[in-house]
């Protein structure tokens, strides 16, 4: 087989695959999230958590249980029988249930938080596929250009117009096209694989085709607004002020632990009398055990310090907040102004010279090189319209994902 067929075919192959791709129905942004959070087992999980932190703060409330006994004394008859009861009145419960309400918003928060994190990172992943179905696509139109031009070059070759130098350098030029193609593909498998992985069908990834608006076109907020935005939404925030809360309350409840709960036994007591015969009474004991040697201290210090340490870790996360929130505002309003005053220029330029260079060659007033200059040239700008757009919308996605929430895509939550 010669290098010319090989090389057709690979060229086929890698159409096919393309074109296969483009054949594929889209998914959206808001489907892609609204798949992940029904379907995969990351989401159950976070709801599974919730539960497990309910429960188990429910047994911090609940009454100790009742404690039946029963003894025989052998030395005659001493049969007794008793059910003794702890009566938590010290105040310990109101407390812990305080405590327990506040962790469970904790874990909801820190359940939260992980599901905006997930989300994401879906949407990362969207827009990198989406991205890169765009290269694939400028490269295809690169490709369908100078294909034509090949096709005239052959017509020219069998007339004797032209050369077969003109043609060869032409599908060498094609040649480039198709790796890039090639490469553009494996790209594109790759972050096809990583939105497969969050849509729980990882094996079926190259069947993936998203749908969707690679330019940001939402303003921006003034920033003071978008800070004060950000310190409200962001719910690993929120977790930790409700867990200061929680060590808070749990330290109040360590305190009444000076308090004693007495115990209170009630039994029936039958015994041999003095005369022989048998009797049977009832009887109470109270019992009320003296905090000598645990009076709550270590626990109230623990519960204070860990107060302490969730206000401190609030603190470091709001200042961290505002610090990446302004970093990253300023980064897309400086990737926005690029990739428009590119895409101005482009809309002028771009297509204006590759014309006037295809106009030139048929003419004959430009060379070969000339018009294959100008096809990779334009080529490139495409490309690079692609990837500064993409770099503005990553910017924009991790913007929205230090501040907690799609503050400038709210609809792409389901």
């Amino acid at each position: 087989m010669s290098q010319a067929t090989l090389r057709h075919a690979g060229m086929a192959v890698v159409l096919v695959l393309a074109t296969a791709s483009a054949n594929a129905q889209g998914l959206t942004e808001k489907e892609a999230i609204s798949r992940f959070l029904s379907e995969h087992p990351q989401s159950r999980e976070m709801r599974a958590a919730v539960a497990a932190t309910t429960a188990e703060t429910r047994a911090w409330t609940l009454w100790p249980n009742p404690v039946p006994s029963f003894s025989r004394e052998g030395a005659g008859l001493a049969e007794f029988a008793q059910v003794q009861q702890q009566l938590p009145f010290n105040g310990r419960l109101r407390w812990l249930r305080q405590a327990g309400s506040e962790a469970v918003s904790a874990a909801q928060s820190q359940s939260e938080f992980a599901r905006w994190e997930m989300i994401s990172a879906i949407r990362i992943a969207f827009f990198d596929v989406l991205s890169a179905q765009e290269r694939e696509a400028a490269i295809q139109t690169s490709m369908e250009r100078l294909q034509e031009v090949i096709g005239i070059l052959r017509e020219r070759e069998k007339e004797g117009e032209g050369s077969a130098y003109d043609r060869l350098r032409a599908e060498r030029e094609l040649s480039e096209f198709e790796a890039d193609l090639a490469i553009s593909l494996a790209s594109a498998a790759e972050a096809r694989g990583r939105l497969a992985a969050f849509l729980g069908d990882p094996t079926n990834s190259s069947e993936i085709r998203v749908r969707g608006e690679l330019r940001g076109s939402a303003a921006l907020p003034p920033l003071e607004e978008l800070l004060r935005r950000a310190i409200e939404t962001r719910a690993d925030l929120e977790t930790e002020k409700h867990a200061h809360e929680q060590f808070v309350y749990q330290s109040r409840a360590a305190e009444r632990l000076r308090i004693p709960d007495p115990i209170i036994g009630v039994g029936i007591k039958r015994g041999e009398l003095a005369t022989g015969a048998t009797g049977i009474g009832s009887f109470v004991a109270v019992t009320i055990p003296i905090p000598i040697f645990n009076r709550g201290t270590e626990e109230m210090a623990r519960f204070r310090a860990e107060a302490e340490r969730a206000e401190a870790r609030s603190e470091a996360l709001e200042r961290r907040i505002r610090g990446e929130v302004a970093g990253l505002y300023a980064a897309l309003e400086t990737r926005r102004t690029v990739a428009l005053e590119y895409s101005r220029r482009l809309a002028t330029q771009g297509e204006q010279l590759e014309n006037i260079t295809r106009t030139a060659f048929e003419e004959g007033e430009v060379g070969i090189l000339g018009l294959l200059d100008a096809l990779r040239v334009s080529a490139q700008a495409r490309r690079r319209w692609i990837d500064l757009n993409a770099a503005a919308k990553l910017a924009e996605l991790q913007l929205e994902q230090t501040a907690g929430a799609p503050i400038l895509n709210p609809e792409v939550l389901p």
